[in-house]
């Protein structure tokens, strides 16, 4: 059993997602199937961003990518602005935006040997500026006919929800079924033995960051269209639960580890836990006080338990 749940490590979140549906269904005296289709709604951009930092994270060296929010934020704003004119070039932009984004971080971490932390701290700033100067002079409302097709329902799950879940099968399928995948996950258990062993590492390295930074394009389209438009800080709701949704779903810290579907339950998980503090009445600082508590026992678990393998 212990050797299960080790091997497949999305059992803890799948348990912690069923254990807080109970508290919910005990706080709020209802039990149903409907908190459960709300949660995985609300999970959707926790879940894009998480398999995002996953990606980053995988990749190894202790990366992890801080800028997502911002290319989140700047994507919507592009994306607000182009669709107007065609839904689809709207989208493709917010993608496009985000995967040079990406491709900025992981030229500097790769070229430039600048952890990918700072790498991304400091660009997160860099994005968030370039927000602040173009931001009163763009659109920022979406398109309504996108905001339609987002509300839409299919089989009890909004529309949101379906594109996040195909995102997933298709990374799953990257990950875990080519060459590139195996040399990803290679690298991240050591980057310098890959190299030796004819692993272009630094390619290997930015696509990752390019992979990530598509996604969270992608993530910022439909939060914009679902929220209503797009504004300048809209990205950090989705910051401390989409980084505990990649370390809770059996993410590495150390790298060379993923867990597609760990994430996607992490990231229901997470979404369970925000609609229980919301039922319980709790103040949204004691919320995200709570929330950062809840990530900094999972990254010590993750390291502790990176450490215990090595």
């Amino acid at each position: 059993m212990k050797a299960f749940v080790q091997k497949h490590s999305f059992v803890w979140p799948i348990l912690g997602s069923l254990l807080i549906w109970v508290f919910i269904g005990l706080v709020s005296g209802q039990f149903g199937v409907g908190t459960f289709f709300s949660a995985a709604k609300l999970a959707t951009f926790s879940l894009l961003l998480g398999l995002a930092q996953m990606i980053v994270v995988t990749s190894g060296d202790g990366a992890i990518d801080l800028s997502q929010i911002y290319i989140l934020t700047l994507s919507a704003y592009v994306s607000c602005n182009l669709m107007g004119t065609n839904i689809f070039l709207g989208l493709l932009a917010a993608v496009a935006v985000g995967m040079l984004c990406g491709l900025a971080n992981g030229c500097i971490d790769v070229f430039l040997h600048i952890p990918a932390m700072i790498t991304t701290l400091a660009s997160g700033y860099i994005i968030f500026t370039v927000i602040l100067i173009l931001a009163p002079h763009m659109k920022t409302l979406p398109n309504s006919d996108f905001v339609s097709f987002i509300n839409k329902n299919l089989g009890g799950f909004s529309m949101l929800t379906v594109i996040a879940v195909v995102v997933a099968a298709l990374l799953a399928v990257l990950l875990y079924r080519t060459q590139y995948g195996k040399q990803l996950h290679a690298v991240g258990q050591n980057r310098i033995a890959s190299g030796y062993s004819g692993i272009a590492v630094g390619r290997v390295v930015i696509i990752a960051f390019v992979l990530a930074g598509g996604i969270s394009g992608l993530a910022g389209a439909l939060c914009g269209a679902f929220i209503g438009g797009a504004f300048q800080d809209m990205g950090s709701t989705y910051f401390l639960p989409s980084i505990a949704a990649a370390f809770v779903g059996g993410t590495a810290a150390a790298g060379g580890k993923s867990s597609v579907l760990g994430v996607c339950f992490g990231a229901l998980m997470m979404s369970f836990m925000t609609t229980f503090l919301n039922a319980a009445n709790l103040s949204p600082g004691m919320q995200k006080l709570i929330l950062g508590a809840f990530l900094v026992l999972i990254l010590v678990a993750s390291v502790s338990n990176g450490a215990r393998k090595k």
